[in-house]
């Protein structure tokens, strides 16, 4: 899932600490990041914007808008039509391994398997039955999604697989983490 690379449009948070221009290079090459990672999988972009950006950007690859909604009714719209997993579009160390590695989960008998990020939400979301009861009055944005999910899923007696802990970029200081961490191009 992602939204249209845009001026003003990506990244809300961290343009008010590094500014919009920063904050659009940088969502930028998070999201040719994570556009590489699933080439080798049979993919749909669950976009938000102008289509004919997608089509641009990622032209081998099914485009499907995201309905309107919160971020856990989209979510569950992607799961409830066919995504097997939903993967964020701004984590540095999305690769192919780790979306294998959740394919693999969901292939040996997990109901869930989830990717969780430092900052208590999650990168990697995948169920083979989705279960719309876990993207219901969640606190989005906080740093109990994962904790508000995970509760959810013991109440639904799920067999859960959790990959290990990756970080995304929100705020200043995970902006400056990827600077130093991640070789710029």
């Amino acid at each position: 899932m992602a939204r249209s690379p845009v001026l003003g449009q990506v990244k809300h948070r961290l343009a008010q600490e590094i500014g919009a221009d920063q904050a659009l290079r940088c969502y930028r090459v998070l999201l040719q990041n994570t556009l590489e990672a699933i080439t080798q999988f049979s993919t749909t972009i669950w976009y938000e914007g102008d289509v004919k950006i997608w089509a641009h950007i990622a032209p081998e690859q099914k485009l499907r808008e995201q309905p309107p909604g919160d971020l856990g009714y989209r979510m569950f719209a992607a799961l409830n039509n066919g995504a097997k997993l939903v993967i964020g579009a701004d984590v540095p160390l999305m690769n192919v391994a780790y979306i294998q590695s959740a394919l693999d989960y969901l292939d040996s008998r997990h109901d869930l398997v989830i990717g969780p990020t430092e900052d208590g939400g999650y990168c990697l979301i995948g169920m083979n039955q989705p279960s719309e009861y876990l993207f219901e009055h969640i606190s989005w944005g906080s740093n109990r999604v994962l904790e508000q999910t995970l509760s959810r899923a013991q109440e639904l007696d799920m067999k859960v697989a959790t990959l290990p802990e990756l970080w995304d970029v929100d705020t200043g200081i995970d902006y400056q983490r990827w600077l130093r961490e991640i070789p710029q191009a």
